[in-house]
């Protein structure tokens, strides 16, 4: 598989929850401008290690960013080194508005330059928020709210985005939407880590993707392997 200059290196990533391992070591590499895809069965630690890149949870191991140690830093400040996540359910301000709510991912920008340009792409990148923008965030349909959670962890301006199940429950068109946009971030520049339930879609949009099986990453797949359902239930469920 074609390597990339890392944007993100995770080394021996362990995390564990009174003392019960969750994630058991794991090592692995976003590069610079590539998307890549976590997949795994439920209960196989795909969140916790997202959680630990951002500081939010105790982990072990090295993890860094450009080159830089970012390790055991708070999640404010992991954020203004580069990294954002989208969290799983969106976790958006319900009773602010959609520019409000945007305006909170300038928060976590390492400068404020060039902010209100960054604004203006993310309302062109998602047109439905610049029609909604003075609505009750609340108010928004699942697929618009993710897209506002979306544009909100882009405006932090990361070098690597990070999504925690994008398409859960949203429709079909709506996740078609969320991706298509995806598709845009990673044609700007942007490196993008992705965890998804749904792993056939996910290791044929990503670049790589990594199957995460109790703690443990068990195997890296190509776009290829997107269609090869034996390997992928074998993978997936460790049989």
């Amino acid at each position: 598989m074609t390597q990339h200059d890392p944007a993100l290196e995770v080394t021996g990533l362990e995390v564990r929850y009174s003392g019960v391992p969750a994630v058991k070591g794991i090592s692995f590499t976003v590069g610079r401008g590539e998307t890549v895809g976590l997949i795994g069965p439920n209960g196989a630690g795909k969140s916790s290690t997202l959680q630990a890149l951002m500081g939010a949870v105790r982990s072990t191991g090295t993890v860094r960013l450009a080159g830089t140690d970012i390790t055991g830093l708070a999640p404010e400040n992991v954020i203004r080194r580069g990294l954002a996540l989208v969290p799983e359910g969106r976790h958006i301000f319900g009773d602010l508005s959609v520019r409000n709510n945007l305006r909170l991912g300038l928060v976590g920008r390492r400068d404020s330059a060039g902010s209100t340009e960054d604004l203006d792409g993310v309302l062109e990148l998602f047109p439905i928020l610049r029609e909604f923008e003075s609505r009750a965030a609340g108010l928004l349909s699942g697929g618009q709210q993710q897209q506002l959670a979306i544009g909100r962890a882009l405006l932090a301006r990361p070098d690597v985005l990070m999504l925690d199940e994008p398409s859960l429950g949203l429709s079909p068109t709506a996740v078609d939407t969320v991706f298509e946009a995806l598709q845009a971030v990673r044609a700007q520049g942007t490196s993008v880590l992705v965890v998804e339930q749904r792993a056939e879609f996910t290791i044929a949009f990503a670049d790589r993707t990594y199957v995460l099986h109790d703690g443990e990453i068990t195997l890296e797949l190509s776009p290829e392997a997107a269609g090869d359902e034996d390997l992928l239930t074998k993978a997936y469920f460790g049989s």
